[in-house]
């Protein structure tokens, strides 16, 4: 699954407690006919982590299992890295 971010433009989101989340666009390619466009957490008020304009996989560390013993995605520390072009060519 590839993960695409195609500006590193991010904004911001209140929550019901008033804190700050700042997110940024990504999409991922699933292999149908059109991406699946979601929004990435990448900071707080006072740290943002934006990445850059590119192609991404997801880091696994962005998995955890949950309190019923399932796999899930863990929505406040998803990371991406980096696929770089040789790699992107081979897949």
């Amino acid at each position: 699954m590839e993960i695409t971010i195609k500006s590193a433009k991010t904004f911001e989101e209140r929550t019901n407690k008033g804190n700050v989340i700042v997110k940024q666009q990504a999409a991922l390619d699933q292999g149908k006919d059109y991406p699946l466009v979601f929004d990435l957490v990448v900071g707080n008020a006072q740290e943002v982590n934006p990445y850059p304009e590119g192609k991404y996989d997801l880091d696994p560390g962005s998995l955890r299992v949950n309190q019923f013993g399932s796999l899930e995605l863990d929505r406040f520390n998803v990371r991406l890295v980096a696929i770089k072009p040789e790699l992107r060519k081979a897949g």
